[in-house]
């Protein structure tokens, strides 16, 4: 009896595992063949000022990967948000001259609600291209057809316009105003799904370009 309740325990949770979507990343310490190289970018976000100066430099340090998380215990304080499937992720080391930091971002999560303090940057981590997804086929006795549905190329979900401090990053979100009387950054961001060119995906922070 006590093997059997044990049998039928795993194999609810093997169904929950395979019901539950993968919304958190886990990342890991890589080996990367690739070929030493050094490129300079620019680098800024909602939270940092533009930083023209900053040197990458491959191979990956690191790579994050799509995971669900269960059955955690005990229960955290937070409640998080729902970001949908993110995706994979190849993370390299980034150094850059300072930058201007807001003095504290707030960062709530499963695991609690506060406010850190952010300090230089250590990695770079560029969104990487999914495997392609498996194609359906239906057959009848004498005929078959294929059919795909391809995904959008822009995914991701795009940071909310009130997490922008600074004006200019404010105003390259696209669904996104600054209102120089309250010093705020307010609207709606524009959907990643909206975006149909690599350039103007990769302008909104938050969305990453998937397609080859």
């Amino acid at each position: 009896m006590r093997s059997l309740l044990g049998a039928l325990i795993a194999s609810l949770t093997l169904v929950a595992a395979a019901k539950a979507q993968p919304d958190h990343l886990t990342c890991y310490k890589v080996k990367d063949p690739q070929a030493r190289a050094s490129y300079t970018a620019e680098v800024g976000g909602p939270f940092t000022s533009l930083d023209p100066g900053c040197t990458i430099k491959v191979p990956a340090a690191m790579a994050c990967f799509p995971v669900y998380k269960m059955n955690v215990n005990p229960t955290p304080p937070g409640t998080g948000g729902s970001s949908g499937e993110p995706n994979s992720f190849g993370c390299y080391k980034v150094k850059c001259p300072r930058v201007t930091f807001p003095p504290r971002i707030p960062l709530n999560d499963q695991f609690g609600t506060r406010s850190v303090t952010l300090s230089a940057p250590k990695l770079l981590c560029a969104p990487a291209s999914p495997p392609s997804g498996p194609t359906t086929t239906s057959s009848a006795t004498t005929t078959s057809t294929t059919t795909s549905t391809a995904p959008p190329c822009c995914t991701g979900v795009p940071i909310s316009c009130t997490n922008f401090a600074f004006q200019t990053t404010c105003q390259a979100q696209s669904g996104c105003t600054w209102n120089a009387g309250a010093n705020v950054c307010t609207g709606t961001a524009s959907a990643c799904g909206t975006f149909s060119t690599q350039s103007t995906c990769a302008a909104q922070s938050g969305c990453g370009w998937t397609c080859p």
